[in-house]
């Protein structure tokens, strides 16, 4: 079977007549979700969300808070950077409780509801972070895992984001599937970097991260623009089909079929750029039985 081997060069997605769609709101929210003996969950699993819930975030790269409000219920997340270092995107291993952190060690503090830890061991991953003019943060997103009092204790595991929109790759492959080669693996900006580039005739979504490279080529079908909808593909498209590509690590497909569920999609009505797209899809390399499912969210 010829196999396409280029597939990390020229490709290119003609999208044609691209609709401007309202820019995705910002999430802002908290959750966690923890193991049963955990003292600080007390084996609960919780959801905040802006709301219904006072979500609110101090400090700046050194060292921030999240805090959150429900009713009763009263949260405090502490996160820090090694001393001497500011946090960005990355994963940030051993962590001590924030305040009483030694040597290089990140800082990581999730307490409430009258509880907290004296000692913890932890991690945080940082998947997004921003900051205003005067060092403020301004945008959020991490995962912070806790163990309280011993190394192995239940985990605590808190997910925050403040003023953030979803960058992240999610892919689901069949054992046989060419491409995916039964990979199962979700990027985040905490391991992965990601790309959008194109107009209003063209459109290529890049993810990098954890040993991977993958691509993805779209093209709605001929004489339409891309918009919300579910529609069946072939690789370059055609009046009746979507056309979409999805390969990477010097894998790719002559032929493919499936469906692509566009969910949404923003355009820079100045300039025709796409800045956002949200998309899931099942891919079927060489028009086969297995699959590659997948699920990209840029910025919506």
């Amino acid at each position: 079977m010829t196999r396409l081997s280029t597939m990390c060069g020229a490709l290119a997605l003609a999208v044609a007549g691209l609709a401007a769609a309202p820019a995705a709101l910002a999430e802002t929210s908290y959750s966690f979700t923890s193991e049963t003996g955990d003292y600080i969950g007390q084996g609960q699993t919780r959801s905040y969300t802006a709301a219904d819930s006072t979500i609110a975030i101090s400090g700046n790269a050194e060292q921030l808070e999240l805090s959150v409000r429900r009713g009763s219920d009263n949260w405090r997340i502490e996160l820090g950077a090694p001393r001497g270092q500011r946090l960005q995107p990355g994963r940030y291993y051993f962590a001590e409780r924030s305040p009483f952190r030694t040597g290089r060690s990140p800082g990581i503090d999730v307490g409430g509801n009258g509880r907290g830890c004296n000692r913890i061991w932890g991690s945080v991953y940082v998947q997004q972070i921003e900051f205003g003019a005067d060092g403020a943060v301004t945008a959020l997103e991490a995962t912070g895992l806790q163990r309280c009092e011993r190394d192995n204790a239940p985990l605590l595991t808190a997910k925050l984001r403040y003023n953030v929109q979803p960058m992240a790759l999610a892919l689901d492959s069949d054992a046989g599937d060419y491409v995916g080669q039964g990979v199962r693996k979700d990027y985040a900006g905490d391991t992965s970097t990601f790309a959008l580039s194109g107009n209003d005739s063209y459109l290529i979504y890049n993810a990098s991260g954890q040993r991977d490279s993958w691509m993805a080529i779209l093209r709605p079908p001929t004489g339409q623009t891309l918009r919300p909808g579910t529609f069946p593909i072939t690789r370059f498209g055609d009046a009746n089909s979507f056309g979409f590509d999805f390969g990477g690590n010097g894998r790719g497909c002559n032929r493919v079929a499936g469906s692509v569920t566009v969910n949404a999609v923003d355009v820079d009505p100045a300039t025709r750029m796409v800045t956002g797209l949200s998309a899931d899809f099942v891919q079927n390399c060489e028009a086969g039985s297995t699959a590659l499912r997948g699920s990209i969210r840029y910025k919506r």
